[in-house]
């Protein structure tokens, strides 16, 4: 996320701060010290390496703080046992030396919605039993323990657009706008740093991190980036306090120093609403001065010109409070590109009421289209709350409502029409009780070329190709907008485009109202359903809207707009080229892959093996159970499947440890698989050619394969009803299964990913196995 001038226009142009008042302003004290974390880490408890007692003792040298989080779905399987989160916790305590390092224990909760480290609880939940949202929300407010947003974004999901759920907000207070472990610490990314505002937007209170996610022994040492701590001492009761009280920055310098202040409180804190705050910011990093400094506020963009090249510096000003909920936080950037993210502070009424998630439908507006605003309203507090809502439009009245709502209860989309707008800004204003809670400046511009209305509401599968078309049909001249309303009453719109849903998240989310299906039936102009990924709902919506025309792809919907899409990478990942990776100690080399090779090249496949995977302008690749796969590899395999590849990735039997099932493990929760390899053998005493390891199933053969977990939307190709599970290494690592499963596929992205519990295309087995292979795998008559 470097060269950050994208980021600046999120919500205003910059406004630039000239005032520098560090002598008028008594300094705050320093009560706090900085200590540096790394909070999210796996070992083999889960998909990672190494123990808790080895992870803690190598992150000591390198960190003050390190979180042991193992996945949730790995916890089950005790060992020797105890229970791996008693374990955790207990390695987590004997490695703690108060002033010196601090070990945490928690486990990380995955589903498609998102993933969601919880932090010091022996409890926990899996995606098996609770794989929803709402069960994980319901849970943690149960437990009452502390968790973290991680990686927010489209490979692992963002949680729903952070739905909010305002009892959850008082435990959710962490999230990652920086994750990974590859060697350069650049992990904060425009994607995660945009969900960070989005949630703020929404009304989290959330404190960032920067974060290593290590499935590898370099606990704390994979890369520079760190999570800073402000905390009164280095003992576990201090850190943790930090922790739950949003007290954290997230850096990729590890030796940066950040404090913010507003009213001599620091970063983290929620503070009564006044028009007026004094904030104060301290950096040091000798040696690393800054480039750009700025203050985020959910209304405007602050530039701090006059700090950069500075390596030190301390920085007072006055900054108006404009909403009666508002939040501010520093970010920057040193010269050398690494970026520091600081906690927010948060200014509110004292109403129980809180306003937040304002959108404006249509999102750019026309002078000839009706406008609407939609906002979520809620009670944070615990006990039943009235009280007035009047909605103000340019200082005039325009809305007013008596609400009452339970504790934390929330209306989600509360709709308001607002009618016609004239040309240039206009001002809501959401007062509660008489009191600003929020607003929002609209502007409205005037009518040009084509509108496009696009459904947003409904889980659609929205992708980067379908964003990049909408982006080409708005630089024609064109109006595109977003349906951040229910999905009605769009007026001067021309073009109405469905994507349908994609797969995962939650099913009423994904059903159309009877309102909404009652206007579009009516609606008059050119309605479009794009398929996505999600089949049931593709069909179900084609049913309930027989009056809209499909298209199946985005190239046809490119044709139907009249807009040429960008060829270069289409024309790369058109290219017939099948590559087979050999440098990571794969089961087959070329020489035993002569059949497989021979079958393509008559297919007019070209065969490339490769000993490292870069950037892949193939159709597919193949990982035949591969093992040191370096991050910056794993990365390419998702960019890869993400852009429309397809991957065919085996592994195999435990039998003397033969399956690299950590490594691979690791490819397929990059990919947010629904689908893990077991770490078991499969035999088979029924269906077999000569053995029982060597196992038939679906009339392909599998010598010596392991089992697959699913977990979530995948398909599956070949299963067994004879066939075993054993844990033939005897380490009490197999998850038990009720149903042998050997080969699965699932869509990622644009992509595919096919897995198999053992490589079927050697030399050895093809001939038995050709018609799976050629018409299955490859999807060639």
């Amino acid at each position: 996320m470097k060269g950050l001038n994208m980021k600046i226009g999120i919500k205003l142009s910059i406004t630039i701060v000239l005032l520098l008042l560090t002598t008028v302003f008594a300094l705050p004290n320093f009560d706090y010290q900085i200590y540096y974390g790394n909070l999210h880490s796996h070992t083999s408890y889960s998909d990672g390496r190494g123990t808790p007692e080895q992870a803690y003792a190598h992150a000591s040298k390198y960190a003050d703080v390190l979180a042991v989080t193992d996945h949730c779905y790995f916890l089950k399987i005790p060992v020797n046992g105890q229970s791996k989160t008693y374990l955790t916790q207990q390695a987590a305590r004997s490695a703690t030396i108060p002033g010196k390092f601090v070990g945490l224990q928690g486990f990380e909760w995955t589903a498609g919605s998102g993933h969601i480290n919880v932090y010091e609880t022996l409890e926990f939940i899996s995606r098996d039993e609770k794989g929803d949202l709402k069960d994980f929300y319901e849970w943690i407010t149960k437990v009452k323990k502390l968790a973290q947003f991680n990686h927010p974004g489209v490979t692992f999901g963002n949680f729903q657009d952070f739905w909010f759920w305002p009892e959850a907000d008082k435990y959710v207070n962490l999230i990652e706008v920086g994750n990974g472990n590859w060697s350069s610490a650049d992990v904060i990314s425009e994607e995660m740093f945009n969900n960070f505002i989005l949630a703020l937007n929404r009304g989290w209170h959330l404190s960032p991190t920067a974060n290593q996610d290590n499935h590898k022994e370099n606990w704390a040492s994979a890369n520079d980036a760190r999570t800073g701590i402000l905390a009164k001492s280095l003992i576990y009761e201090d850190i943790m306090e930090a922790l739950w009280n949003r007290r954290t920055f997230a850096s990729e310098d590890k030796n940066a120093k950040l404090y913010f202040y507003a009213d001599n409180n620091i970063m983290g804190s929620i503070l009564p609403y006044r028009e007026k705050a004094n904030f104060y910011i301290y950096y040091s990093d000798k040696g690393d001065p800054v480039s750009k400094v700025y203050i985020f506020s959910q209304s405007k963009i602050y530039e701090l010109p006059e700090l950069s090249g500075k390596d030190e510096f301390q920085y007072s000003a006055t900054f108006d409070i404009v909403d009666g909920y508002e939040w501010f936080f520093v970010y920057i950037i040193q010269k050398d590109g690494n970026e520091i993210v600081s906690a927010p502070v948060w200014f509110e009424t004292d109403s129980p009421f809180r306003v937040n998630y304002v959108r404006v439908g249509p999102e750019k507006p026309s002078v000839n289209q009706n406008v609407q605003i939609t906002f979520d309203i809620y009670n944070v507090s615990e006990n039943p709350q009235q009280g007035t809502l009047t909605v103000l439009l340019n200082g005039k009245s325009v809305y007013s409502e008596r609400l009452s709502l339970k504790p934390y209860g929330i209306e989600y989309d509360k709709n308001i029409q607002l009618g016609k707008l004239e040309a240039g800004d206009t001002r809501v204003d959401f007062l509660i009780d008489d009191k600003n809670v929020q607003s929002v400046v609209i502007k409205v511009s005037e009518k040009r070329g084509l509108t496009v209305l696009v459904d947003k509401l409904h889980e659609n599968d929205v992708g980067d190709e379908l964003l990049s078309l909408l982006r080409k049909f708005e630089e024609q001249g064109n109006t595109v907008i977003f349906a951040d309303t229910v999905l009605k009453d769009y007026n001067d719109v021309d073009i109405v485009l469905i994507p349908t849903p994609k797969q995962g998240g939650l099913d009423f989310f994904k059903d159309l109202m009877p309102d909404e299906i009652e206007w579009l039936r009516a609606f008059k102009g050119q309605l479009i359903l794009l398929k996505g990924s999600d089949e049931e709902y593709f069909e179900r919506y084609s049913e309930l809207i027989q009056n809209a025309s499909v298209v199946n792809s985005v190239e046809e919907l490119a044709n139907i707009l009249g807009v040429s899409l960008p060829t270069s990478k289409q024309m790369t990942q058109q290219r017939k080229v099948v590559y087979i990776d050999q440098g990571h100690s794969n089961d087959y080399y070329k020489d035993k892959l002569s059949k497989l090779e021979s079958f393509l090249k008559t297919k007019g496949f070209e065969v490339a093996y490769i000993d490292k995977i870069q950037a892949i302008d193939g159709m597919y690749l193949i990982i035949m159970n591969g093992k040191g796969y370096l991050d910056d590899e794993v990365r390419n395999i998702v960019s890869f499947v993400k852009n429309g590849g397809i991957l065919i990735i085996t592994s195999k039997s435990d039998y003397n440890n033969g399956g690299n099932t950590e490594d691979l493990n690791a490819i397929l929760d990059a990919l947010n698989s629904p689908v893990r390899f077991n770490d078991d053998q499969v035999v088979d005493e029924i269906n077999n050619y000569g053995a029982n390891y060597k196992v038939i199933a679906g009339n392909v053969r599998f010598y010596s394969p392991c089992s697959l977990l699913l977990y979530g939307n995948a398909q599956v190709l070949i299963s067994s009803e004879t066939a075993k599970s054993v844990d033939s290494d005897g380490k009490n690592d197999a998850q038990p299964v009720d149903k042998i499963i050997l080969a699965a596929t699932f869509k990622s992205g644009l992509g595919k990913v096919v897995v198999l519990g053992k490589a079927v295309f050697s030399d050895f087995d093809y001939e038995l196995n050709k018609e799976f292979i050629q018409n299955v795998l490859f999807d060639v008559k």
